[in-house]
């Protein structure tokens, strides 16, 4: 089998600055990055249950041990691009102004992160081929409970309640996550240039929610008013 060599010039989310970064986090960082790449060029080309950990070990010229240190099972390689999209984007959340808007917050924060170049959107497009090809791995991200317990942690503090007694984190969650989806989508399937401007479009959905597909309400005649 041939070596697959990684799709970018630098790895998924490096920071431009690795000053804090100790030589062996550096190290495990890009290892971790090329596995991560090889393994879902294997996915897209030879599908996802028709790869095996020996055949990801292979492609990188590693033994499955070393394999197995960065990453416990082939699912992890799967979620491995949305989780960690999303811990750089919930820290991009954290980051916004205390007194904003929460859905301005995700917002703001998503189009900020696209334009910094931190999230890999060629490994992210890689990622929708694999589920396109294999329907079925939707829900194995899409259901993935640490994305979902993440988001709703995220809104959870920028409102200051607890999920187990308030609705609003998690149904914002559901909302914010699925409008991502939508938007990746589109996006990773041509129906969409500017992925930028998608999310915005997709948020100013979000916000109008109510007024989209909305009747008005019913009238009330002014003989049954009088006999209420």
């Amino acid at each position: 089998m041939a070596v697959y060599a990684p799709m970018m010039n630098k790895p998924p989310a490096e920071a431009e600055s690795t000053v804090k970064e100790g030589v062996w986090d550096r190290r495990r960082r890009l290892v971790a990055a090329e596995i991560e790449q090889v393994a879902l060029q294997l996915f897209a080309e030879q599908g996802y249950d028709n790869v095996t950990t020996d055949d990801i070990a292979r492609a990188c010229n590693i033994s499955v041990r070393t394999l197995f240190r960065y990453f416990a099972a082939k699912r992890d390689l799967l979620l491995a691009v949305p989780r960690r999209s999303l811990a750089l984007l919930c820290d991009a959340v954290d980051q916004r102004p205390a007194d904003e808007a929460l859905l301005t917050s995700w917002r703001e924060a998503a189009i900020s992160l696209l334009g910094s170049g931190a999230v890999d959107l060629a490994l992210i497009e890689e990622l929708k081929r694999v589920q396109r090809d294999s329907p079925d791995l939707l829900e194995t991200v899409n259901g993935d409970a640490e994305l979902t317990e993440r988001f709703v942690r995220t809104n959870a503090e920028r409102l200051g309640v607890d999920p187990a007694k308030d609705l609003r984190p998690i149904i914002v969650a559901g909302a914010v996550r699925n409008a991502f989806i939508a938007t990746l989508d589109q996006w990773s399937s041509g129906r969409a240039d500017d992925l930028v401007r998608s999310f915005g479009e997709a948020f100013d959905i979000l916000a109008r929610l109510d007024a989209i597909g909305g009747r008005p309400a019913p009238k009330t005649s002014r003989s049954r008013a009088r006999r209420t």
